[in-house]
């Protein structure tokens, strides 16, 4: 997403599908889609941080069986990243910036560089009120 990388627990993802209609006024970067008869709240973080429209979604379930959906401009890549790599992201940091979603870090290897890749908590994708 823009400029920063990011990340789900892949036992959190339910399922990658095309992009779907979205319900909801559209003001808060929240909306509502429906996957057969389950409600999915997609939660459009490339509006909440940049301003981008996504063409795939990636639908992720909390911990209480909850569907959020997440728009992303293409196929998500499925990356194995050992343990060693991941680090927990410090609260000062979690607390002053907007990827207070995030938990984790990790830095993965790629061609001449390290990819820095943020690790996002789903039962944190809604924004505070």
């Amino acid at each position: 997403m823009g400029n920063i990388h990011l990340a789900l627990p892949s036992d959190a993802v339910y399922k990658v599908t095309n992009q779907m209609p979205v319900y909801g006024t559209g003001f808060n970067g929240v909306g509502l889609a429906y996957l057969g008869d389950r409600q999915i709240t997609i939660v459009e973080l490339h509006r909440r941080f940049f301003s981008a429209k996504g063409k795939y979604l990636i639908i992720a379930e909390n911990k209480v069986g909850e569907l959020y959906g997440i728009p992303v401009a293409s196929v998500p890549a499925l990356i194995d990243v050992p343990l060693s790599r991941i680090q927990v992201l410090p609260d000062s940091y979690r607390h002053a910036d907007l990827l207070a979603i995030a938990t984790h870090v990790c830095h993965i290897p790629q061609a001449d560089t390290l990819l820095t890749v943020f690790l996002l908590d789903v039962d944190q994708l809604l924004p505070s009120s």
